[in-house]
């Protein structure tokens, strides 16, 4: 937790980065699509949060506590470092995710609509499994690049109107928050101008 408290002293004081906050309410969060992962179906509490820019995308830095019914106690806590982007367009809900970071949570990853979650093919890579409410647009984004860099990344990550939500396991120092939406980025990057909007009218990556 060392490394955690050190990168938030840095960070907040990078002019690089900007409106950093030790907290944030439940409202705020409602805004990235709840239910969903990575966030808890009971309630959910976010700290350390941390705004700036990765590879042109407005980010949102953050860890989450996502709590759930369930347990000896009657909850369980599931603690993970969440990165989102504020994307030019909005997309169909669409998640994929490496299947660890999912089955624990004991929820569907999106809305009702999108239908139970589906298991990729097996491989040498972790076992994956992803969701959308529209299977043409997943057919076309969901491509090899796209899973092997989900998968290299150990993340998951979630279309939500035009946010794009990635988490991983665990509270990290910011450094591993940034990674991940370079990450993230690289997904976007791997996505076709068919289903990347702003891509046709700029002809590049943001």
């Amino acid at each position: 937790m060392w490394q955690v408290r050190k990168s938030v002293r840095t960070y907040r004081q990078d002019p690089e980065w900007h409106h950093y906050r030790k907290t944030e309410s439940g409202e705020w969060i409602k805004q990235f699509g709840l239910p969903g992962h990575p966030f808890g179906t009971l309630r959910n509490h976010t700290r350390n949060v941390l705004e700036g820019r990765v590879q042109g995308y407005p980010a949102t830095l953050f860890h989450l506590a996502g709590v759930r019914k369930g347990g000896r106690y009657g909850t369980v806590v599931h603690m993970y470092s969440v990165a989102v982007l504020t994307l030019p367009a909005s997309l169909p809900d669409t998640s994929v995710s490496v299947g660890t970071l999912v089955y624990r949570l004991r929820e569907e990853p999106l809305p009702p609509q999108a239908g139970p979650p589906l298991h990729l093919p097996s491989g040498p890579k972790p076992r994956m499994v992803k969701c959308s409410v529209d299977p043409a647009f997943a057919q076309r984004a969901i491509t090899e690049p796209v899973v092997r860099i989900t998968a290299n990344a150990a993340m998951g990550w979630r279309l939500h109107k035009n946010y794009m939500i990635g988490w991983i396991k665990e509270r990290k120092p910011y450094e591993r928050l940034i990674g991940l939406a370079e990450s993230m980025t690289e997904v976007l990057a791997e996505f076709p101008p068919s289903v990347r909007p702003w891509a046709v009218h700029d002809g590049q990556r943001v």
